[in-house]
This record gives C-alpha cells, sequence and structure tokens, in this order.
C-alpha cells in the first residue's frame, strides 16, 4: 500500500456563526451544538485509524478535532499548524455578513438577505473575488493566497506520510478552495457544512472521493439523539 488519504473536517457550529459574523482568523468557541456535531462525526468514523490528526490554530478547529477524536477507536495525535486556518477576511473580521456582504446586494438593487442570495449572481469564489477588490487594508487573503498556505501545509503532510488515513480539521473556505484548486471540473454547490466530512486521496495524483457529506455526522446524531 502507497496511498494517503485526507479527510477534511469542517469544524462545528460557533457562536459566530449563530450570530452571522465573519470569522476568519478571529474566532469564537464551539456552540453546544458545534461541540455535539463535532462528537457526532468523530463517533460516524470511530472505526476509521488514523495515523496523524492536523488543525488549523483557531480554537474552534482545535476543539472540532479533539471532541472528533475523543469518539474514535484509536485516537490519533493532532497537530496543530497554522497553515489550515480559515481565509483571512481583512477589514470585515469580527463584522456582520450583513455589513460585509450588503454592498454586493446594492449592487444589484437589492437589500441583504442572506449569504445564499448572492448565489443568483456568483458562486463562492467570486463573492470572495468581489470582497477582495472591496478590502484596502491588504489583509484579505483572497483564494490564491489561501491555496499558497493550505498547498504548503498539504505537501508537508504527504512527505511525512505516504499513507494511511490523516484527518485535518479546518473550516469552510479552505476546504472549498483545496477542492477548487485540486479540481477545477468539480462544481461546489455551496460551502461545506458544519461537522462534513471532505475526502481527498493521493496515489502519485488526487483523487475526490467525498464532498461535503454529513451522514456520519447524522449515525453520531442517532447516537446521540437524547444530547439534542
Amino acid at each position: 500500500m502507497n496511498y494517503a488519504e485526507s479527510l477534511f473536517l469542517r469544524h462545528g457550529e460557533t457562536t459566530y456563526n449563530i450570530q452571522e459574523i465573519v470569522q476568519g482568523w478571529n474566532d469564537s468557541p464551539l456552540s453546544k451544538l458545534g461541540v455535539l456535531q463535532a462528537k457526532c462525526t468523530g463517533y460516524g468514523l470511530r472505526n476509521i485509524s488514523f495515523v496523524k490528526a492536523y488543525s488549523g490554530d483557531a480554537s474552534r478547529q482545535i476543539d472540532s478535532a479533539v471532541n472528533f477524536m475523543n469518539e474514535n477507536l484509536n485516537p490519533a495525535e493532532i497537530i496543530c499548524d497554522y497553515h489550515f486556518r480559515e481565509m483571512c477576511y481583512g477589514k470585515y473580521e469580527e463584522g456582520s455578513y450583513e455589513a460585509m456582504l450588503g454592498p454586493l446586494f446594492e449592487a444589484f438593487q437589492e437589500k441583504y438577505h442572506g449569504y445564499d442570495g448572492l448565489y443568483r449572481y456568483y458562486d463562492d469564489f467570486e463573492i470572495v473575488e468581489q470582497l477582495l477588490k472591496r478590502d484596502e487594508t491588504g489583509r484579505f487573503e483572497g483564494l490564491e493566497r489561501v491555496w499558497k498556505r493550505v498547498s504548503q501545509g498539504i505537501d508537508a503532510i504527504l512527505k511525512e506520510h505516504d499513507e494511511g488515513n490523516i484527518l485535518i480539521s479546518t473550516s469552510s473556505f479552505t476546504i472549498a478552495t483545496v477542492i477548487h484548486k485540486l479540481f477545477p471540473d468539480f462544481k461546489q454547490p455551496r460551502l461545506v457544512e458544519n461537522a462534513s466530512i471532505s475526502i481527498i486521496s493521493y496515489n502519485g495524483s488526487y483523487r475526490l472521493l467525498d464532498y461535503n457529506n454529513i451522514e456520519y455526522r447524522k449515525k453520531g446524531e442517532k447516537h446521540f439523539a437524547d444530547k439534542l
């Protein structure tokens, strides 16, 4: 055997998610539901052995990895790695989604009505490009800078592990960027959901095995039904 499978876990729900506040490099804790979501997905994959787990350096990512691994029958060591941070949103961080996205709606003579409302006009990567143009701080990363950072982390993992399963606990746009760059013909219907799993294998070339799968979380939800 000479292959590696990376399972990308999006963190569970956070307090900022509930309040529709932009996170990026800033952080907010997992909500009670977010903790349970990570545990549920971990339970759904409890029989899968991991040679190592990596997490971005935000508490929401680390805590998701910890709660996931706490349900695994053979929990792996968790390594904190800044390469797997979420995208930096520059001036928009810790502001509301309405403040960030409102001007994009106004360009089409519409009032803000949720992130999904922009899909009539843009896909997720086009939305990011529009926001990048409007940020004067130079801190907003955008697609290319996120990919440069994350790909360095992936390359380092593949050099260390040429076989076995790897867990990478990170955030929605980071996962979307990886899939977009490695599989440009794959059309992502939306950004990934809380505590979902996307799987990429590598054996000289990359293959997308699963995307935005919440069935593992649902399996755990049945097990923890009394706690929901």
